[in-house]
């Protein structure tokens, strides 16, 4: 805005016929206000569009919006206009400090004509001139949210008629907000429950710990909407890494270079393990936890690093990066917290189910095994004693009579080919069922694939054509 125009500005805002804004511009703001409110659900923007266009009725050097924090104890910043370099190194005023902490304590309107009359108001850098300040509470029926804040030089002092016409505004703009924040809730609430649902459908479906978190580890980087995400898989003892996964392709963070390394190669490992909740790394906080290789692969600028744990042992990392440094607030937080229960819970049903797995695949072998005795005993131990008794009876007609020992051992070679093919057949049983179904080669170029799924070590296997 140009010098001239400033002041054909200030002049129509300022200086109004009787001193009190005329009805119609004040009804049309009023309309303007309500329609910017109803229309639009980025809070942000739509506090600072009310600010541009109450300045055009009510003139003001700086307006400030400051919302209560969740522990309602302070007052943030959340929308400015024209405010001076000092305030914004304040950003915040706690309950009951300076003018807009006395408005949120009391929940009345503060209209100061003099600030260097007024104890209320706190000087936030060199000034030279005194102000006048008009603070209004931001109120939802009984929910008390902060308040709007108008300052401008004490010469023109705001006046009821400025009081009243503001009062009005910070009551639409508190309804406003009240609603913006439902509809946040909401859609964290419902991004918080499509993100335990994939965690949890992952762990769910999986049939090997490797498919759960690369699935989700996915799936959290979508449902977060993250920039980066991985997890890293410890080894039994919690001393080498074994494996790592990256929900993108090239990898984000490049940490499958650490695989079969030392946790200490990672310090972010340790500080995760010994801290037993999740924690923030800020990209200006590099290299200490995270060297500055991964960092550089990336575009977060903050990072939350989740550990996975079952009955206090820690079984996993899950470290999710983000482009927006403020992005980790508490709620985000617990849910990447509950993210990484799920997991755990994913993680320990697998090691359960393989648990189970095998106590099955051994009863089943005993069983076998102890129908193979069985047949061998009602079987092959008749066959092996029959063919001794022919023998027995070769040998004794060996002396007394000759011609008859041949038809006797032929018979034996037979029996004795007949328990040789039994014993083919009991043998053949006790291979496993995969080398039933399959040849040798096959057999070992599936238990490869088999490996390299279960530890992601590649692992390249080819079998060549049969000899002779």
């Amino acid at each position: 805005m140009t010098e001239r125009a400033r002041k054909v500005d200030a002049s129509r805002l300022r200086v109004l016929t009787g001193g009190s804004p005329t009805p119609a511009p004040s009804y049309r703001l009023l309309t303007q206000v309500s329609a910017a409110l109803s229309t639009s659900l980025d809070l942000d923007r739509t506090l600072k569009e009310i600010l541009e266009r109450m300045n055009a009725l009510v003139a003001f050097d700086a307006a400030t919006v400051f919302l209560l924090d969740d522990s309602r104890t302070e007052l943030h910043v959340k929308a400015a206009l024209g405010v001076p370099v000092a305030l914004k190194e304040v950003k915040s005023f706690k309950v009951g400090e300076g003018v807009v902490g006395w408005v949120v304590r009391h929940g009345a309107t503060a209209l100061i004509q003099d600030s260097s009359k007024d104890a209320r108001y706190k000087v936030t850098g060199p000034e030279r001139r005194a102000k006048t300040v008009l603070a209004a509470p931001l109120r939802a029926q009984d929910n008390l949210l902060g308040a709007m804040v108008l300052v401008r030089a004490a010469k023109e002092p705001f006046g009821p008629e400025h009081q009243r016409l503001v009062e009005a505004i910070a009551s639409q703009a508190a309804v406003a907000i009240d609603h913006a924040r439902l509809y946040e809730t909401e859609r964290a609430s419902r991004r918080r429950a499509e993100a335990l649902l994939a965690t949890a459908q992952a762990g769910s479906e999986a049939v090997m710990t490797p498919e759960l978190l690369q699935r989700a580890v996915k799936q959290v980087a979508f449902a977060m909407r993250a920039t980066a995400a991985a997890v890293i898989l410890p080894d039994e003892e919690g001393e080498i890494i074994e494996a790592a996964f990256d929900a993108s392709d090239p990898p984000a963070f490049g940490l499958e270079s650490l695989r079969s390394q030392p946790l200490a190669a990672l310090p972010l490992l340790a500080a995760v393990r010994d801290a037993g909740r999740p924690l923030v790394v800020q990209r200006g906080a590099r290299p200490s936890l995270l060297d500055d290789a991964f960092w550089s692969r990336s575009e977060a600028q903050v990072l939350a690093a989740v550990p996975v744990r079952w009955q206090d042992r820690m079984t996993a990392a899950l470290i999710v990066g983000f482009a927006d440094a403020d992005r980790l607030i508490p709620s985000e937080l617990e849910l990447l917290d509950e993210i990484g229960r799920q997991l755990a819970l994913g993680m320990e049903r697998l090691r359960l189910q393989a648990r189970v797995q095998d106590q099955q695949n051994e009863m089943v072998v005993v069983a076998e095994r102890n129908r193979i005795a069985r047949d061998m005993h009602d079987g092959l131990v008749q066959y092996v004693y029959a063919l001794g008794l022919q023998l027995e009876h070769a040998r004794d007609l060996a002396a007394s009579e000759p011609d008859g020992v041949a038809p006797v051992l032929t018979g034996a070679i037979q029996q004795t080919n007949h328990v040789l093919s039994e014993m083919r057949t009991f043998i053949y049983q006790l291979r496993p069922i995969i080398m039933q179904e399959k040849q040798i080669g096959e057999w070992v170029v599936d238990l490869c694939q088999q490996f390299q799924l279960a530890t992601g070590i590649p692992v390249r296997a080819e079998v060549g054509a049969t000899a002779g």
